[in-house]
């Protein structure tokens, strides 16, 4: 577990409102999309699949904002699908989890509890990075929890 500053980002992706209980049905196919879409435009993707989690409790059924996003070099026409932002730096909190997404919960426990440890401010989003993802075996996928701070 560390604490580091991801650099600002320029990022292709798509929002929801959703909840814990129902944001199955957006993994993998919004991916995909995405990288469907930067290739469609020309546009050179640049890094794995994000997660940015905006009003996360972690209680299954809150509302939140989900935006699933790539980051890509070069500025992409728009529409209401597939949006563009410019990213600023992300400082954060940081654990990787190897292994089932069904159990990444354990990893944000024990980053919240460092965060309660030293006292740390959150700043409210929460992202993983998608190192490798494995639809068919769970014990090969690697996320980078990023839980930010102040």
């Amino acid at each position: 577990m560390q604490i580091k500053t991801h650099p600002a980002m320029n990022v292709l992706y798509s929002t929801f409102q959703t909840s814990l209980a129902t944001l199955h049905d957006k993994v993998g196919t919004i991916a995909r999309d995405l990288h469907e879409e930067a290739a469609r435009q020309h546009l050179l993707v640049t890094g794995p699949v994000y997660w940015f989690y905006y009003g996360a409790d972690g209680k299954p059924d809150t509302i939140f904002t989900l935006e699933i996003a790539v980051p890509i070099s070069g500025e992409p026409v728009t529409n209401e699908r597939f949006l563009f932002n410019r990213l600023e730096a992300f400082k954060c909190i940081v654990e990787t989890h190897y292994g089932a997404w069904s159990e990444l919960g354990n990893t944000y426990g024990i980053l919240m509890q460092k965060v309660a440890t030293d006292q740390l401010k959150l700043n409210g989003v929460c992202r993983e990075m998608y190192v490798n993802i494995d639809f068919t075996r769970d014990e090969c996928n690697i996320t980078e929890v990023q839980v930010g701070i102040v």
